[in-house]
């Protein structure tokens, strides 16, 4: 099994649509909204690492809900330095989840989670869902924001 790098069913991958959102969105919410485009990709980036934990097999590794650990504060994205950090941070957690996924054998994904009351495969399921709902945000947070330019 390999990871694939072709696009999804559902439109444009997270990566493309990151890539396609100038640097000037980046840090600003629109009215109501309670995170920035750079906040939810953080927000991504550590929930990816809590996946990898557990793949690991680290029973002992959480995020508490609603936390520093779930939703970074005062992170920005102001030039293509910070673009390229956080945006390779991303590819390379995501790469890291691929590289130890591949190498589990078949059982592992019906086994329970280290410390959760879940199997491995209802985990991937949801960080997966997880991207995924929280791209449409991202592309919300954008739609809104080039109105208001």
């Amino acid at each position: 099994m390999k990871c694939s790098k072709g696009e999804p069913w559902y439109g444009i991958s997270l990566c493309e649509a990151l890539n396609q959102i100038p640097l000037e969105f980046w840090n600003k919410k629109p009215k109501g909204a309670a995170h920035s485009i750079t906040e939810y990709v953080w927000h991504l980036i550590d929930w990816k690492k809590f996946v990898i934990e557990k793949v690991k097999e680290n029973k002992g590794y959480n995020i508490i809900m609603n936390s520093q650990q779930d939703w970074r504060e005062q992170v920005f994205v102001n030039n293509v330095d910070d673009f390229n950090e956080v945006y390779g941070e991303l590819k390379s957690v995501q790469q890291s989840l691929c590289e130890l996924i591949v190498s589990k054998e078949e059982s592992w994904f019906k086994k329970c989670t280290e410390g959760r009351s879940y199997n491995n495969q209802y985990m991937l399921e949801g960080i997966l869902q997880h991207d995924i709902y929280h791209l449409g945000q991202l592309n919300l947070i954008y739609s809104q924001l080039k109105l208001i330019k």
